[in-house]
């Protein structure tokens, strides 16, 4: 209850708090239609349920949604030797978590961009959600688990029967493909580290301004495991959307890991050794020399590697100590990925001249996992960063809402006539709300009446003429 303002100071200091105030009083009014629908909803779940459905108990539970907890009072039905609750059934919930599918989009999707704790404390301060980080936590494993079980699944199956699975079909004359990896600290593991390997493939670029580009339609493949394993899933992915047998080329840049390379064959794609780690390897071993690193760089672009070598041989033989240990790695370098030096867009003539080159990785990896997973003090287990990485690219890819859907079991068919459950929440949800809204201010025609604050006040709750 908000006092009466006595002055201008204390009328001031109310409108600054008005909208939480209403905000306030609103969700209080939403959560009391909220607990009416379901209770109204639940009674018609009994009245329409199936033949020797026992009604054994109501039960209190809190739901969590975006209107903050709710206690709802259900039936508890005994079948045979097994007990239910149709009313969480219907509403999507199982027997330990009772969090409404709205609160946990709002929850992974910030748990996908935030640690744990700084997503809870955030829903906490903008929002009615009052949900722990652990809570938090459990969730991300309860939408992960399901997800990755059916991709290994589905894996298992590709290398069984090599089965290719129901694909959109789409053809596409060339597909870029560009994979990485980012080490991540562990804790309660043999290792202290493991490699995350991360995977794109998009299908072009698009110009979002001057000297800004984007992928066109990109696909998102993560996880810890083999290069064969990775490819193989990567590959999957892909065949769900391509006609991959209709792919005219298929660049796969890289840094020149050996599994990146292996990946190209695997994939019949041709190598290409992106320019960041190129140009990284050569300003490593030769600093200052821009004269010397010019001449190597344009050598390994137009393709003739050879010439960059002897380049290299030559300022090497000069070298002494630990600059000429790092002529030496980088041309070592410049060897070992040869095949995959030259701007692939050199064979291809006039059609390279609006291509770009690879090298959309770098980025990818930083927003896709550095940012969340890496520095900051963070330490995980390796299941922790699959749930986490299955998290975030089904928020990315915006595939979350429906796979929380599609993860929860179908509901029994509860003989519910449609129409009633409609008119249940049309009838309920279009009732006027509480009388508070409807509440006059006496001291708009009191002794007061005449003050200056009163007339502001008086301002605010008149109805302006439409």
């Amino acid at each position: 209850m908000v006092s009466l303002p006595e002055n201008s100071t204390e009328l001031k200091a109310i409108l600054g708090q008005l909208d939480k105030a209403l905000l306030d009083k609103a969700l209080e009014w939403a959560r009391k239609a909220y607990k009416t629908i379901l209770a109204q909803t639940d009674k018609a779940l009994a009245e329409h349920r199936a033949a020797g459905m026992q009604i054994e108990h109501l039960r209190d539970v809190w739901y969590q949604t975006c209107l903050g907890p709710v206690k709802i009072q259900r039936r508890q039905y005994r079948e045979g030797k097994s007990y239910r609750y149709l009313l969480d059934e219907m509403m999507g919930m199982n027997k330990r978590s009772h969090v409404t599918n709205g609160v946990q989009v709002l929850a992974l999707d910030l748990a996908s961009m935030m640690p744990y704790r700084r997503s809870a404390d955030v829903l906490r301060k903008t929002s009615a959600i009052d949900i722990t980080h652990q809570t938090i936590w459990r969730l991300v494993a309860k939408v992960a688990d399901p997800y990755l079980k059916k991709t290994e699944q589905e894996l298992k199956w590709f290398h069984a029967t090599g089965e290719i699975p129901a694909s959109d079909g789409k053809q596409v004359a060339r597909l870029m493909v560009e994979a990485d990896g980012v080490m991540l600290s562990l804790q309660r593991e043999k290792e202290r580290k493991t490699e995350v390997k991360l995977g794109i493939a998009y299908e072009g670029w698009e110009s979002v301004g001057k000297d800004r580009y984007k992928t066109v339609n990109k696909t998102i493949f993560a996880a810890i495991t083999g290069g064969e394993t990775f490819w193989s899933g990567m590959s999957l992915k892909l065949q769900r959307r391509y006609d991959l047998s209709s792919v005219g080329e298929t660049i796969v840049g890289g840094d020149g890991a050996n599994w990146v390379k292996e990946g190209a064959r695997y994939i019949n794609g041709q190598f290409q050794l992106d320019r960041y780690h190129l140009n990284k390897e050569l300003t490593a071993a030769l600093g200052r020399d821009k004269k010397t690193k010019g001449k190597v760089w344009q050598a390994c672009l137009c393709g003739d590697v050879e010439t960059g070598l002897r380049i290299m041989a030559a300022v090497m033989k000069q070298a002494k100590g630990e600059q000429a240990q790092r002529i030496a790695k980088a041309y070592h370098y410049l060897r070992n990925n040869s095949y995959g030096i030259e701007d692939y867009r050199m064979k291809l003539g006039e059609e390279g001249k609006g291509l770009r080159r690879t090298g959309a990785m770098e980025g990818n990896v930083d927003k896709l996992v550095v940012r969340r997973m890496k520095n900051q003090g963070m330490s995980w287990s390796i299941k922790g960063i699959r749930r986490l990485l299955c998290v975030r690219l089904l928020v990315l890819e915006g595939k979350l809402t429906s796979w929380l859907s599609d993860k929860n079991p179908a509901t029994p068919q509860l003989n519910l006539p449609k129409k009633k459950l409609h008119r249940i929440v049309t009838r309920l949800s279009a009732q006027e709300p509480d009388a508070w809204l409807q509440a006059g201010l006496p001291v708009l025609y009191g002794p007061n009446a005449s003050r200056p604050w009163v007339n502001v006040l008086r301002t605010i709750t008149e109805t302006p003429n439409l």
